[in-house]
């Protein structure tokens, strides 16, 4: 039997498989792991790998850093702030995704272009 199921605003296809009755307790179920790529937002079809590095748009030092490793964020969350010329940048996500890596720490001076952090 084929479903269509959304969570949080998306909408996802999905195959049921109706099982026969079992002679267990009515309401028992196994324990099953969820792996962590079904734990993952689907990819955007257009989306490209060099679309998922958040990158420094100017020169400045990072102030504080709010994106974790492992942390789901949507597109423009705000990843870190960056400050330059006095004036606090609050820098956002490119894409929706999962932090895999957070490149620059607070303190650290950043040049225009330079990779932030890696989203998956």
């Amino acid at each position: 039997m084929k479903l269509r199921i959304s969570l949080e605003g998306e909408s996802y296809d999905v195959e049921v498989e109706i099982l026969p009755e079992t002679s267990g307790e009515p309401g028992e179920f196994e324990s099953l792991e969820v792996p962590d790529s079904v734990l993952q937002p689907p990819p955007v079809e257009d989306t490209r790998p060099e679309d998922r590095i958040c990158r420094s748009p100017i020169a400045g030092v990072v102030v504080s850093v709010a994106a974790t490793v492992r942390q789901k964020i949507r597109q423009d969350d705000p990843v870190l702030v960056i400050e330059a010329m006095k004036m606090q940048t609050t820098i956002g996500a490119p894409v929706d995704g999962i932090v895999d890596a957070v490149h620059v720490a607070p303190g650290e001076s950043v040049k225009p272009g330079q990779p932030l952090c890696t989203l998956v």
